[in-house]
């Protein structure tokens, strides 16, 4: 009980009790109580400046969402928990706060006080409202002597706020302010199924704020370091090389923040791991600057693409920046060459469902687009041509040959392979993703009664029955160019 603010505490709950009559709202409910509510957003039951008890903070100092908030320790006494870690927290006092949304919050002193203060947050008690046992985050000094925390909130969550001084005789009068930022959007390739096609060395971009933890890629022995395989909040990518050698990934002082602890992995083939990783890098002594971060080289074949996949080491760390791509080897003679992509870089889609980089328009299943490369050599001697297509509904899909490249709209995609046209085969789409030929199928230079010098464009047409976009119920991938080779 704070003695020197009884009476103002009295005033203002009567005040609080008087307006709140007139709404039929009872203001103080055990938390425990079955017809017990939140206080609305950047509002307090009882805006006292906080409960010199953790255990009468849910009744007498409840605030939700964001605002700005009442605080002093004039007359608090030193209570207990105090956050292991932490610098002790002198003359503190409770807050009861809960998260209307899942974000990142921050609880900040800054501007508000001018004492010297520390700040802690907590996991809510068993049960809920009771004291609490175990910390989140702590602050002593962030804004000059004033005290700043961050952390990550669950949506219809409890924490407790507990504010106070540094010095064992400091009081002081003041507000706190509760921001609560929206969490990141959801990551297009954050799952196996959906990479992102790139294609060359280069550097790409990575942020894996909004990406999940999937669990393929999770248990690959030569990922094994620190006693753990996991690739945490992970990202994939669908890579063609452009040469027979090598290709290097590398996230070397490119990411932020800190040390830039990331794990990369690379396998075979497009999409979901079929076989055990061709290669797994956690931390490369390379990265000088950045010692915890990555550096994987693996060797590639031209026109066989692989599929990496990126994320943090720890499970809770978020990391923004870029990756690098080098190559080494043997120029591919006549690489093929993706087009009419509907990403907004050319043609624009139907409904302004622009997919990701490289791919189609998005579909009703996939907003990054389906994606169309190759593996093998074009080749009329020694045809080893597949075409691979991905990302796509799964359902039937025709992939065609056309002699002119163009870039209409068609459906709910882009068409982009015209002119003299040769429907090469029907094939069922598996989690999104299929070939032409496979076995049994004729290789696409004698389905396309191609010859040495033909300069053929090729594409995915598949059927997505859904209403998404257009009266239609087809989409496309991107287009596909390569000339045959003797």
């Amino acid at each position: 009980m704070k003695i020197s603010t009884s009476i103002a505490l009295l005033c203002i709950a009567s005040a609080a009790s008087a307006q709140t009559q007139s709404k039929n709202i009872t203001v103080f409910k055990d938390i425990n109580d079955a017809n017990y509510y939140p206080a609305p957003a950047g509002s307090s039951f009882l805006v006292a400046g906080g409960s010199d008890n953790c255990a009468n903070a849910s009744t007498a100092d409840a605030i939700s969402g964001a605002g700005t908030f009442a605080v002093t320790n004039v007359g608090a006494t030193n209570g207990a928990p105090d956050a292991v870690g932490c610098v002790n927290t002198q003359l503190d006092v409770w807050f009861f706060w809960s998260s209307p949304v899942a974000g990142t919050v921050t609880v900040a002193l800054c501007g508000g006080a001018t004492a010297d203060t520390v700040l802690t947050v907590w996991n809510d008690g068993a049960p809920s409202g009771s004291c609490p046992t175990t910390s989140v985050v702590c602050n002593d000094d962030f804004c000059g002597l004033q005290s700043s925390v961050t952390f990550s909130a669950s949506a219809f969550t409890n924490y407790f706020f507990q504010i106070g001084a540094f010095g064992a005789a400091t009081t002081y009068s003041g507000t706190f302010t509760v921001n609560v930022a929206p969490p990141p959007p959801p990551v297009l390739n954050d799952d196996c199924s959906t990479p992102i096609a790139i294609s060359g060395p280069g550097v790409y971009p990575f942020n894996n704020s909004g990406a999940t933890t999937g669990t393929q890629g999770q248990t690959e022995p030569s990922c094994l370091s620190f006693g753990s395989t996991a690739i945490f909040k992970d990202a994939w990518w669908t890579y063609n090389p452009t040469v027979t050698g090598t290709v290097t990934f590398s996230t070397c002082s490119q990411v932020t923040p800190g040390t830039g602890d990331t794990r990369i992995a690379a396998y075979a083939g497009i999409g979901c791991p079929t076989a055990a990783a061709i290669g797994c890098n956690d931390d490369n002594a390379a990265c000088t600057a950045q010692n915890l971060s990555s550096l994987l080289t693996v060797s590639v074949t031209c026109g066989v693409p692989i599929t990496m996949q990126l994320g943090s080491f720890a499970a809770a760390v978020s990391l923004l920046g870029t990756f690098t791509v080098t190559e080494t080897g043997s120029a591919c003679s006549t690489p093929p060459v993706a087009y009419c992509f509907g990403d907004g870089t050319g043609t624009a889609c139907p409904c302004g469902n622009a997919g990701a980089a490289g791919n189609g328009c998005a579909s009703s299943v996939n907003p990054n687009g389906g994606n169309l490369s190759s593996s093998g050599v074009a080749s009329i001697s020694a045809d080893t041509l597949i075409l691979l297509g991905s990302g796509m509904a799964s359902s039937s899909v025709l992939y065609f040959q056309g002699t002119s490249q163009i870039s209409t709209v068609f459906g709910d995609g882009l068409r982009c392979a015209g002119g003299t046209v040769i429907r090469l085969g029907t094939k069922t789409n598996v989690a999104g993703a299929s070939q032409y030929p496979e076995l049994g199928d004729l290789s696409v230079s004698v389905r396309g009664s191609n010859v040495a010098g033909n300069v053929r464009n090729y594409q995915a047409w598949y059927r997505n029955a859904a209403a998404f976009c257009t009266a239609s119920t087809f989409n496309l991938t991107n287009g596909l160019n390569l000339t045959w080779a003797p």
